[in-house]
């Protein structure tokens, strides 16, 4: 039967941002570890499952932020699968901060099994079954709402895809997308707030040698859209929201 899993991670001096804080892409990336180290503990993680010519596919994730952490300093990731359905497998996060009970930070997440051979979706119950599933409060009641561009661009960026921002499927990082994002609103947004949502929608992946186009789009009290496309490819690679405000500092 599977447990949740709770993983420690040191966050390092190298890792902080501007504001002496852990950025977004930080949480994302101990999100990321923290799904791997439980599919490893349970033997459904990506290096194994890549023997069989299988391999997981992030789809969707959310994040929502209630405080940022100042200065290195510990985190724990609390994560398990919450749900299962044909092609697609569910996970959650609780983020905490050592000796305090309530999470400051939780988030859901969605993938799929890509058959690497045919790159095309594999039936995930092939794979995992309801013994695969724990059974709890969802970490997020409204995990993904549609994400949906409109207006124009309040600012674009484009970005060359470097040998550094590829993954172990040759695709960009998942991590590179949140840096990207977080990067595409005006200066004035990002110097004088933090995200405190971050939803994105992964559609295509992205290849070395490609660059992406960020194009973003203001809704009013905080709240952007981001389209993403990329020289490879036609049609949108990412889409994604954030929120942003002034997201208090966890001690």
């Amino acid at each position: 039967m599977i447990e949740a899993g709770r993983y420690l991670f040191a966050i390092k001096t190298s890792e902080l941002d501007f504001r002496k804080r852990i950025p977004p892409s930080v949480f994302y990336r101990c999100l990321q570890e923290s799904a791997e180290n439980h599919a490893v503990a349970y033997a459904f993680d990506s290096e194994t499952l890549l023997q069989q010519g299988l391999s997981w596919v992030l789809l969707k994730i959310h994040l929502i932020v209630d405080e940022y952490p100042e200065g290195r300093q510990d985190i724990i990731v609390e994560t398990w699968p919450s749900a299962l359905e044909s092609r697609y497998a569910h996970r959650d996060f609780l983020i905490y901060l050592p000796g305090r009970p309530d999470p400051i930070a939780r988030g859901a997440s969605t993938w799929v099994l890509l058959d690497v051979a045919r790159n095309r979706p594999a039936v995930v119950a092939t794979l995992l079954g309801d013994s695969h599933v724990v059974r709890r409060p969802r970490a997020l009641e409204n995990p993904f709402p549609p994400i949906t561009p409109v207006g124009g661009a309040v600012r674009t960026l484009t970005v060359p895809v470097r040998l550094a921002d590829l993954d172990i499927n040759d695709h960009v990082n998942n991590l590179h997308y949140v840096e990207w994002i977080v990067e595409s609103v005006p200066e004035g947004v990002w110097r004088e707030t933090t995200p405190a949502e971050i939803q994105i929608e992964f559609k295509r992946a992205v290849r070395y040698g490609e660059s992406v186009r960020i194009e973003t789009s203001e809704h009013g009290g905080g709240a952007f859209t981001h389209r993403i496309t990329s020289s490879g490819t036609t049609g949108d690679v990412v889409l994604a929201r954030t929120l942003w405000n002034s997201v208090p500092a966890a001690g």
